[in-house]
């Protein structure tokens, strides 16, 4: 089967498409070319019997009790557990709505499984399990019912058994628990990124273009703030790579009505935040800038390091695995260290719309920044240095995604059934906040830092 041109069902350009194939020829992909007649690309309301067919087109047997997994999230929708022959798996859709890369996504994956193998045949960790993909009757990673009706990509995984994860450290009832398990997030970090630290990143290509580049939401913040209403308007501050102008661009334009757009720009709580935001656009760059001149290694980060990307034993609680492989990009480690203690800092949450509730844990970065500096074996001095900057940076970059969206008018950040209308000013000021709390905090944070060093 060929590869259908994108353009007919996804957002992907000629040159993605070639690309792609270069990522099928190298991994393998199991296309089916008899299947019931129903399921194409485009399908989408599995029945039972349909997801059995999938499951039956992996290397298991034709004995397949389906679940629903209640921990499947609102990306990857099809989530299913089976249980064949008393042996636990997870059958998984790659979510081209979100991931319009769906090959790239794969060979995302497939790159960091096998990195995270080879490098335990050399040097074991104890506990460590990386995912482990089901082959397909054909002896391929994934399977592809690919056609002119869309994307339609298939993976399934053994479920690591005696394991457990957490949405946050509040679900441990004990302070003492929480900060134990912030540690084993430091170490499953640090030893997460050391076994995937041999892969060559200089080529590789994310499955989210334009994800994690600050350059690109600094021009997309000041495209707005300029009041840019079509693309043309916006081509001076637009990059020049097609496909990531393509999926970018529209987030360069304000959509919202110009009486809304006025209010909205010229709040003074907002005004506030634009101004902060101008005055420390260089320090924003500072990770990308330091990788530029070789200063940091560039390699290949998870890209969505949140608590509940990690599994723990159910016993022990020391870490075993992190999951979630579809974010997979050329970056420095740091800016996964950076979004987790972003997410894990912040007391109040991301929705708090009191900045006074805004504080940070400083039991919890001194946690995990133990657990992550007392296991890694890669880090560098240069990297060590730039640690607590890359929370402030993270911190900030999001800022300014969410206030970019709001004053545009949540385009991208799209709210849900029942959200204020002011749900994105709410965050944006809230990384905001906590990005001026860390601020007070570096001078404390950075001697811990050393002190561990």
């Amino acid at each position: 089967m060929d590869i259908i041109e994108a353009d007919n069902f996804g957002q992907l350009g000629e040159s993605t498409v070639k690309t792609d194939k270069e990522v099928v020829n190298e991994l393998g992909k199991a296309v089916v070319n008899v299947r019931p007649n129903h399921i194409n690309g485009g399908y989408e309301d599995y029945t039972l019997d349909d997801i059995r067919w999938i499951v039956t087109q992996f290397q298991v047997s034709d004995q397949v009790e389906v679940l629903p997994f209640p921990g499947k999230g609102n990306i990857n929708l099809h989530t299913y557990e089976i249980k064949v022959e008393g042996l636990c798996y997870l059958l998984q859709k790659v979510n081209s709505s979100v991931f319009a890369f769906p090959y790239r996504v794969m060979n995302g994956m497939c790159q960091s499984i096998q990195a995270q193998r080879e490098s335990l045949r050399v040097s074991s960790v104890e506990n460590w399990e990386p995912i482990e993909l089901v082959p397909t009757k054909e002896g391929k990673d994934f399977l592809d019912l690919t056609d002119e009706h869309g994307w339609s990509v298939w993976r399934l995984m053994v479920k690591i058994p005696d394991s457990c994860s957490f949405k946050s450290l509040s679900e441990l009832p004990d302070r003492d628990k929480q900060l134990e398990l912030a540690e084993e997030i430091g170490k499953g970090l640090a030893i997460y990124s050391d076994l995937t630290s041999s892969i060559d990143a200089s080529t590789f290509e994310g499955s989210l273009p334009g994800y994690r580049d600050t350059a690109l939401y600094i021009a997309q913040f000041h495209s707005v703030l300029a009041g840019n209403r079509s693309m043309g308007d916006a081509l001076a501050l637009m990059p020049e790579d097609p496909v990531l102008k393509t999926s970018a661009g529209p987030h360069f334009v304000v959509s919202c009505p110009d009486e809304v757009y006025e209010s909205r720009l010229n709040d003074p709580e907002v005004k506030r935040c634009i101004e902060l935001i101008k005055s420390r656009e260089r320090f924003a760059m500072q990770l990308w800038e330091a990788m530029r001149v070789g200063l940091i290694r560039n390699t290949l980060i998870h890209g969505d390091t949140k608590i509940e990307n990690f599994l723990f034993d159910t016993k022990s609680l020391t870490v075993k695995s992190l999951v979630d492989l579809d974010t997979i990009m050329s970056f420095t480690w740091l800016a996964d260290y950076g979004d987790m203690l972003r997410s894990m800092v912040n007391i109040a949450g991301e929705k708090e719309s009191n900045p006074d509730n805004i504080q940070v844990d400083k039991e919890v970065f001194k946690s995990v920044t133990k657990g992550f500096l007392k296991t890694s074996n890669q880090v560098t001095l240069a990297e060590i240095e730039l640690m607590f900057a890359s929370i402030q940076i993270i911190t900030l970059e999001l800022g300014v995604r969410f206030l970019t969206d709001y004053i545009k008018g949540d385009t991208y950040f799209m709210l849900g059934e029942g959200d204020p209308e002011d749900l994105n000013k709410i965050r944006g000021i809230a990384q905001i906040t906590l990005f001026e709390r860390l601020v007070e905090f570096e001078d404390e944070a950075i001697e811990f830092i050393r002190s561990l060093v």
